[in-house]
């Protein structure tokens, strides 16, 4: 099969490997279509902690396609069945998993970090990790289940009210999503905030109702209408709009951290202002089985649009220039796909 592979960061290339092999309880997946993602492009520089991927890797987390092979035990799916595939492959043994916190799992085994991914063909898959993606549901727009089940999480820690004041600080795939999801929520209003103009087109499509370049925290919490936001949603990478995050809550107000940054990063924060403005502050990574759950369930009944969201599509062997589109941001751009067929 041909497959994006990465031998050791920061080098990659288009290759033929082994088709995979379908155990008793698996898969194997003929892949439609695969989301490239700013998680992918840290695999690619080898930036993130050690442990969270192991190399050679095909990456590729977000990912839909149809059911290729069924393995010997399974019994719920049949060649040809459409499907929206969870990454995470967790041992349902260690305390964070009894406890359903799937994304915790002291393990980590991740479809596309640890485990050959979607930018190949084919992808072996636990059969218990697939989801049906009906007939009037794109398998384009179905990889975005991946980054919305996040998006969905985080807003279901947060629950903002409805007549919310909401600002998102980024406003790349991530927070396009976040800004579609936060409409679901009835919201007074939405702010996207983003370093590149040329994203404004696209957080407007999204949802958002208005949109700025500031970063300056006192301009942005008097767009609030002076006291700052009920839900601050950081959707960006690094310690710099964490930090801008904080600073635009309003007292008593929430912060939904989905953005991170690495290790050696840090921010400077005033140590009373947690306590005595009363923040109420959200950590997010990744989802959780019922959130990836309740995340296509929006997408199926219509509620949760997110096929316009993917601006680009390029085949397997144009990785290159996908890579090059999230990379530059020259452009208005959401989600880029990689497409095979």
């Amino acid at each position: 099969m041909k497959a994006i592979q990465i031998s050791q960061p920061p080098h990659y290339a288009l290759t033929d490997l082994p088709d995979p092999h379908c155990g008793r309880e698996q898969v194997i997946v003929r892949t439609a279509f695969c989301g490239v993602c700013g998680t992918d492009l840290e695999i690619l520089r080898g930036g993130l902690a050690p442990g969270f991927t192991r190399y050679p890797l095909v990456p590729g987390h977000e990912w839909t396609g149809v059911v290729e092979e069924v393995g010997a035990d399974v019994k719920d799916w049949r060649v040809g069945d459409r499907v929206s595939v969870e990454g995470y492959l967790p041992c349902r043994h260690c305390a964070p998993c009894l406890r359903g916190e799937v994304n915790l799992c002291l393990a980590h085994e991740q479809i596309g970090l640890t485990h050959n991914g979607g930018f190949a063909e084919f992808v072996a898959a636990p059969a218990r990790s697939c989801h049906r993606v009906p007939e009037h549901i794109g398998l384009d727009e179905a990889l975005m289940v991946e980054p919305a089940s996040t998006v969905v999480r985080g807003f279901g820690r947060a629950r903002p009210e409805p007549g919310a004041k909401i600002a998102i600080v980024g406003c790349g795939p991530i927070g396009l999503v976040a800004a579609r999801v936060a409409r679901l929520h009835d919201p007074a209003c939405v702010l996207g905030i983003d370093r590149a103009a040329s994203q404004e087109s696209m957080a407007v499509r999204a949802g958002v109702s208005q949109f700025t370049t500031s970063t300056d925290p006192l301009e942005l919490r008097e767009r609030s209408g002076g006291e700052g936001w009920d839900l601050v949603v950081n959707c960006a990478q690094g310690a710099r709009p964490m930090q801008l995050a904080c600073e635009l809550a309003r007292r008593g107000g929430t912060i939904v951290m989905i953005g991170g940054a690495p290790e050696e990063e840090q921010f400077r924060f005033p140590a009373h202002g947690f306590v005595m403005r009363d923040l109420h502050i959200e950590g997010v990574v990744g989802y959780t089985v019922p959130y990836w759950v309740e995340a296509l369930d929006l997408l199926i009944a219509g509620k949760l649009k997110l096929g316009d969201l993917i601006t680009h599509r390029r085949r397997l062997d144009q990785f290159d220039e996908a890579l090059r589109l999230i990379q530059s941001r020259s452009e208005p751009t959401g989600k880029v796909a990689v497409a095979f067929a």
